[in-house]
Formats: structure tokens, C-alpha cells, sequence
């Protein structure tokens, strides 16, 4: 990465784990929502809703 040390490139690294977890959670939250809607609408319309896995 260019940095002097190693040290320095793992501030770095730390920094962009925990970005990387965030944007994993807010992912996981859309999809969950996502298939809770998609459940309510087809439940709505008189369909059978897939089990959950």
C-alpha cells in the first residue's frame, strides 16, 4: 500500500474492517427487509409465502 510500516498500513486496515462490517449489516438489514415485504405482499394476495431457511 505504500505505507513506511506496517504498522501503519494495519491502522488502515482496522479502519476498513469495521467500514466493511457496517456496510455488511446495513446489506443484511435491506435483504431481511426486503423478504419481510415481499412475505406481506404475497401473503396479501392469498399466496403461500416460501419457507424460511
Amino acid at each position: 500500500m505504500g505505507h513506511a510500516s506496517t504498522k501503519a498500513a494495519l491502522i488502515y486496515l482496522h479502519r476498513s474492517g469495521a467500514r466493511d462490517r457496517a456496510i455488511a449489516d446495513a446489506l443484511s438489514a435491506m435483504v431481511e427487509e426486503a423478504q419481510k415485504q415481499k412475505n406481506t405482499d404475497e401473503s396479501r394476495h392469498g399466496e403461500e409465502a416460501p419457507p424460511e431457511e
